[in-house]
């Protein structure tokens, strides 16, 4: 393990947040791994106010993790591929993606790394045992990559409060929970919990039609 300069969390900082709580539990009811075993002492580093933002640390063993990750679980990035490096185009160490909706997106390196929870996962496995990536990908990269983790992010840094708030608007494109109607628009979550979010939406069709509606998602978790 490379030490890490950053002073870590201590345990009361981040043992009751949700946001650590929903990725400890994703890890163990759904793969059976212990998230905290996994975490150097003292090496919890930041704790988003999101999902999306999820949390950063140092690894106790980082060759232990990354064997945890495994296909078909967890599908790597492959950075030669193009649609890999535009997915891991701001993931720092090997990205590794679980297969399934929503999706645990992992980051390993020496140094540092990091987990978050994608709402729209975009990776599956074909019947060859090949990865491929669906159309939840464009949705994911606008919503998910440049609103939440970069612009929310940036502001989060700011003021923790003004992020929380910002975290619950969201764009809406064409996806599976729309059908793929070819529309954009934005949505705001008025409530949200595990695997669900109650929220107002404002859409706009290519053909002129703009919908406002009431609506609650309702995900597998």
């Amino acid at each position: 393990m490379t030490k890490h300069t950053q002073r870590g969390l201590g345990i009361g900082q981040y043992i009751g947040s949700q946001v650590y709580k929903d990725i400890c539990n994703r890890f163990y009811q759904r793969h059976h791994i212990k998230f905290p075993d996994h975490i150097a002492r003292g090496g919890m580093l930041k704790v988003g106010v999101t999902n999306g933002q999820g949390v950063t640390f140092v690894a106790r063993d980082v060759l232990r993790f990354k064997s945890v990750l495994r296909m078909p679980r967890f599908a790597p990035d492959d950075r030669r591929h193009f649609c890999d490096r535009i997915a891991a185009g701001v993931t720092k160490g090997q990205g590794y993606r679980e297969v399934g909706v929503p999706s645990l997106h992992v980051a390993v390196s020496p140094e540092v790394c990091s987990v978050h929870i994608d709402t729209f996962g975009f990776v599956a496995i074909g019947p060859n045992g090949q990865k491929y990536y669906n159309p939840e990908m464009i949705q994911h990269i606008i919503d998910e990559l440049l609103l939440q983790d970069k612009f929310v992010g940036w502001v989060t840094k700011k003021n923790r409060s003004l992020g929380a708030l910002l975290g619950r608007v969201h764009f809406v494109g064409p996806s599976a929970r729309n059908r793929y109607r070819l529309a954009v628009g934005g949505r705001i979550n008025l409530k949200e919990g595990v695997g669900w979010s109650i929220g107002i939406e404002a859409t706009r069709s290519l053909a002129g039609e703009t919908r406002y509606m009431g609506k609650a998602n309702v995900f597998e978790w």
